[in-house]
């Protein structure tokens, strides 16, 4: 299990050798002064809006939240940069030679993060732990993970639905993308949370196959209308607080304990350790897949807001 920021990482994969990139006199140079600039004001000036982020939200927004520092950067560029400074104040990413800070780490946004990789470890702590690559993800070769879990506070829902994209890329190995979304709570002490599921090897891989709203507050309109008409979600795979059955027509019942199997979300195992011949023949346990309890996500989160 690699170090958690914004984005957790499980991963287990096979070795493979690559030949690593290497930076010219030059990008070098651009690189250093881009550094500085960003330490001195761009990140300083960027923590305080994405900090502010959250606070302004009307109703439930939707758009782009991302914030752009520099445009041109080669991905071996960010990479060196990213190794120099691996722990910056403001997370961020490279899309397609733009980098751009997407998050800042906020306690809820921490603890949820926390909450489900210490009850991912506590399934299966020893086959979770880091394995040799199949593919390098940066001038290290550190392995690409099988699995990715994204929490998003200052992130709006669009920001963390486009970057399944490129974690599905075929440059990556990754499998799986566990999206969770932390909206504005509600004067009344509620909050809206959904969560998303992506599997690369679903027939329509940048299309969840399973999004749960597990708040405490019904979803904004303009929430459900971009899953259901944007991400393009079928009414049946969007279920949880706040949504109606489309067979029965009733409500679904609240997420407001633990062990309600509507908010158990499954983690397949074979797309978990993808790759990864030492786990196998998986015991009936493994077999099964991690069976995510979404309440102790919501309580963890509500913990963080005391509501």
């Amino acid at each position: 299990m690699q170090k958690i920021q914004s984005v957790t990482y499980f991963t287990r994969s096979r070795a493979h050798s690559q030949v690593l990139p290497t930076l010219s006199t030059q990008e070098t140079k651009e690189l250093v002064l881009a550094k500085d600039r960003l330490l001195a004001k761009g990140l300083d000036l960027t923590k305080d809006r994405l900090l502010a982020l959250p606070q302004e939200e009307s109703e439930e927004y939707t758009g782009l939240r991302e914030l752009v520092l520099r445009e041109n950067v080669s991905l071996d560029a960010y990479l060196k940069y990213r190794e120099c400074d691996p722990d910056l104040s403001v997370l961020i990413y490279l899309d397609n030679g733009t980098i751009k800070a997407y998050e800042l780490p906020t306690f809820p946004h921490s603890r949820a993060s926390a909450t489900i990789k210490v009850s991912m470890g506590a399934w299966n702590h020893a086959d979770l732990a880091p394995g040799p690559s199949a593919s390098a993800a940066n001038n290290l070769g550190a392995a690409y993970p099988t699995m990715i879990i994204e929490v998003g506070h200052s992130q709006s829902l669009l920001d963390l639905h486009r970057k399944v994209a490129l974690y599905f890329s075929p440059r990556t190995t990754i499998q799986i993308v566990l999206l969770v979304k932390i909206f504005k709570p509600k004067r009344n002490n509620t909050i809206t949370l959904i969560v998303a599921k992506y599997v690369r090897t679903s027939q329509t891989p940048l299309i969840p196959e399973q999004v749960i709203s597990f708040g405490t507050a019904t979803p904004h309109q303009s929430t459900i209308n971009y899953i259901t008409n944007t991400m393009g979600v079928p009414q049946n795979r969007f279920i949880g607080f706040g949504r109606r059955d489309p067979v029965t027509g009733n409500n679904y019942p609240a997420c407001n304990m633990a062990n309600i199997g509507l908010y158990i979300m499954n983690i397949p195992a074979n797309e978990l350790f993808d790759g990864d011949s030492t786990v196998r023949p998986f015991t009936q346990a493994i077999n099964q897949g991690f069976n995510l309890d979404l309440y102790e996500i919501q309580e963890a989160i509500r913990n963080e807001f005391n509501i």
